[in-house]
Formats: C-alpha cells, sequence, structure tokens
C-alpha cells in the first residue's frame, strides 16, 4: 500500500488528505494522471523499450529489453528476443498482442491483464519445461511483475516499480526499429564485454572497485578480484550506448546507474562523468598464458641482429629450421614457461612450427604499465634443452634478447576493451616495441 501510494505523492506533490489545497480532489487529480499517463503511453511513435527486471537476488536475472507499443483501443504489441520465450522462440525475435489497462487504484497502475508470451513467463508459477504442475521457485514464478505503479513519466521515460516484487523497470521511447535496437545493442555489448576480459575497473580517481563479469548482465560488484569479501550482485540491461543498471549506487560520493561509451573508446563514462568503467585489459595482457608475438618491423638494431643469429643456430641444431617469430605468453613444449617465446620452422617449407621458450617475470606497477624482468637464472623449457644439447648458442641469444626487453613500459592497447595489439614505451630501461 505504501508503495502503491508513493507515486501518487510523485504526481501530486503532496499527500492526498491535503485535499483542500487544490482545487481537485485526491482522487480526480489521480484519474487525471491516469488519463495523462495513457495518452503518453500511445504517444511513442515507435513504442517503448521496456528495460525489465525479474528476480535479481544472488540466483537470479539479467536485466531484459522488452519492446511494447501502445494504442488507445487497450491493445498492446510487445516484442523481444530473450531465452525464456517459449514454444521454440527461446532467442528469437518474437512479437505478441495482449490487453493492457491503466487502473485507477491508491496511485496510477499499469497492468498488462491478459496473457502476452513476451512478458508473463516472468511471473508464471509454473515451468512448462519441466514435469507437469512443477513449480518455479515454489510458485513464486521468476519474481517478476505484470502490474506496475506509475512512479514518473514524461513523453520520453517512464519509471515503473513492480506491484508485488518492486523491481524497477524502465520505459524509454524508442528512437529506431525494434529489430534495429536489438542489433545495435547486441553490437555495443560485443563490442565492451568478451569471454577474455571479464573484470573491470569502477573508479571516481580515487576509489577503485570492480564489477565482475558484467557480459552475463547479472554479475558482481566487489572491493577486489580475487576471493572478495563484499559482494552486491547487480542486474543490468544493454543499450546501443552501453549499459544501465536497475538501480543506483555510489562509489565515495559518486552516484552511477547508467553508462555509455566514451567519444574516444577507452572506457564507459557514467551521467555526470565522474565514473569510469575500464575494462582490465592491462590484466589481460600480463597475466595472459597465450602468446604475443612481437613485431618485427619494430625491431631495434640489436634484436634483428639477435634475430639473424637464432636463425644461423637453429641451422646448426637442423639444417632444415629457420626463424619464425620472437613472442612473449607461454612455450608450448613440455615443462612450459611463461616468458620469452621463440618460435621456429622445423622443415624447409616452412610449413611446421615448434618453440622453445625462456622463463621471464611479468608484474604491473599500475594501471596500464607492465615491468618485464629477465631472472639470471630464468628457467628454459624441455624444448629449449632438446635444442641446446646440439646448438649452446640457442639459449645463449634468447637470453640476450630477452634482456633487450628488461624494464618498465607504458603500455598502449589498440582497443582497450579486448586488445588484438599492444604498444609497449619504455618508462624505465627496455626497447620499444609492439605484440600482436
Amino acid at each position: 500500500m505504501l508503495l502503491a501510494a508513493l507515486p501518487a505523492m510523485l504526481l501530486t506533490s503532496c499527500r492526498f488528505e491535503d485535499e483542500d489545497y487544490f482545487d481537485e480532489s485526491a482522487s480526480l487529480r489521480i484519474e487525471h494522471a491516469v488519463e495523462s499517463i495513457q495518452k503518453t503511453l500511445v504517444s511513442a511513435p515507435q513504442g517503448w523499450v521496456m528495460q525489465y527486471y525479474a528476480d535479481t537476488s544472488v540466483d537470479g536475472y539479467e536485466g531484459f529489453n522488452l519492446f511494447a507499443k501502445f494504442e488507445d483501443s487497450g491493445k498492446v504489441t510487445m516484442a523481444g528476443n530473450h531465452r525464456y520465450l517459449r514454444d521454440g522462440n527461446s532467442n528469437k525475435y518474437t512479437e505478441f498482442a495482449s490487453l493492457y489497462k491503466m487502473l485507477l487504484e491508491d496511485g496510477p497502475v499499469l497492468a498488462f491483464n491478459t496473457w502476452n508470451d513476451i512478458l508473463t513467463v516472468f511471473v508464471d508459477p509454473v515451468d512448462p519445461s519441466a514435469a507437469p504442475g512443477s513449480l518455479v521457485k515454489d510458485g513464486a514464478g521468476m519474481g517478476g511483475d505484470h502490474n506496475f505503479v506509475v512512479m514518473s513519466y514524461d513523453n520520453n521515460e517512464i519509471i515503473l516499480r513492480g506491484e508485488r516484487h518492486s523491481a524497477e523497470v524502465r520505459l524509454v521511447a524508442c528512437d529506431r526499429s525494434w529489430q534495429d535496437y536489438i542489433a545495435d545493442t547486441e553490437t555495443m555489448k560485443s563490442y565492451i564485454t568478451s569471454s577474455s576480459v571479464t573484470s573491470y575497473y569502477v573508479t571516481n580517481g580515487t576509489d577503485t572497485l570492480y564489477f565482475l563479469n558484467p557480459r552475463s548482465g547479472h554479475f558482481r560488484y566487489t572491493e577486489r578480484i580475487d576471493d572478495p569479501l563484499h559482494v552486491q550482485w547487480k542486474s543490468c540491461c544493454f543499450t546501443p550506448d552501453g549499459f544501465r543498471l536497475e538501480h543506483q549506487d555510489t562509489i565515495g560520493s559518486n552516484k552511477f546507474q547508467e553508462f555509455k561509451l566514451a567519444e574516444d573508446k577507452t572506457c564507459l563514462y557514467n551521467e555526470d562523468q565522474t565514473v569510469q568503467v575500464i575494462a582490465c585489459w592491462d590484466n589481460y595482457v600480463v597475466n595472459h598464458t597465450a602468446l604475443w608475438q612481437m613485431d618485427a618491423e619494430r625491431f631495434s638494431a640489436e634484436q634483428k641482429s639477435l634475430f639473424d643469429q637464432l636463425d644461423a643456430a637453429f641451422k646448426v641444431f637442423n639444417s632444415a629450421c629457420s626463424m619464425a617469430s620472437v613472442g612473449i605468453g607461454k612455450s608450448s613444449g613440455s615443462g612450459s614457461v611463461i616468458g620469452l617465446v621463440v618460435t621456429f620452422y622445423t622443415n624447409t617449407a616452412k610449413t611446421k612450427k615448434n618453440t622453445v621458450g625462456l622463463e621471464m617475470k611479468f608484474s604491473k606497477p599500475a594501471y596500464g604499465e607492465i615491468q618485464l624482468v629477465n631472472p639470471a637464472e630464468a628457467k628454459v623449457d624441455k624444448n629449449m634443452e632438446a635444442v641446446v644439447n646440439r646448438s649452446p648458442d640457442v639459449e645463449k641469444l634468447v637470453r640476450a634478447f630477452a634482456a633487450t626487453l628488461q624494464g618498465t613500459y607504458k603500455m598502449t592497447p589498440d582497443n582497450y576493451f579486448l586488445p588484438v595489439s599492444v604498444e609497449f614505451a619504455p618508462i624505465n630501461g627496455g626497447t620499444a616495441f609492439k605484440l600482436n
């Protein structure tokens, strides 16, 4: 009842019992508000994007982009492509028409009062994919709502709150076709999230916390990446510009709810640009176990000489061998190491490759920086041991090459959400280079 009363208080800027301060009674004011909301609902030429939330607890669900076009007749056409669509439509774009009504309760209520395939599955207490009569969460369904208290409204945005489960639902006037909105949102989601970079800094410049795996749409907000002690669960809806959380949150004294991609595509900013969400791309580079190749066109004169000497040394091991590349990452041989990896061809046709690896130490002094250390007693992998039995110069030359890289670098990626190449500029020691 309190939730129902609140929007009316917002809409009328006073309590209902203060009737004497207005020319109209409280009930009449609500009736006029309902009429105004009805006109607003049908006024959007391309309908509304409905940022919809069901249960968002620890084992809950992501946010869903649904679509709705309202008509004066009481008909609403809804659409979506979410994974809970039934009758073989899971993840397929689907439209469904049903009825809606603006109710005059203690406050204005938007009610979807007949079954709609797009929406009603979130409140259905019975799971049709399980045994007949199987209840979802003891009859609570997915914790969704189909009746909503209107909290605020204008021609571009309507804020709703579920009558039963109190989820915040937002209607935004759609500015393109529904299928274009879905496609543009998926493009943005694919750009700012990936299965490779799954952690994100949330920072106001002073404090830093983390979003962990926002790609799922239902993720953690924590004080650290590994073994966090304090976890808040968040759900979001992705948009063509970024993503929006169900509820407003804070870091330090700064508030945030919606994030949009910055013009330079280095991060996402909150509404007043006081909070940034930055993919932990630098951790991806520093802690990778894949193999990044050095751009040979960027070799220093010393590195080019060492590369040529290594080519000759591999021919001593086997005349069919020749150099392919030098990289940083994980070697492929037995007893593999993380460090400097030399890839060489094992046949004259240059169709077969193998690697030898030398351990190096990686650390991250600060955001966007990396320190490479070439320990004097760095380990080599088993492939290196086999090669040096016949060509001892290979290990010496690999160690010399690693020495050229020892230092601290500023890293600049080509993509701040999932780098494909990274520039390394020396801060203290080392030689500038590029990884691909």
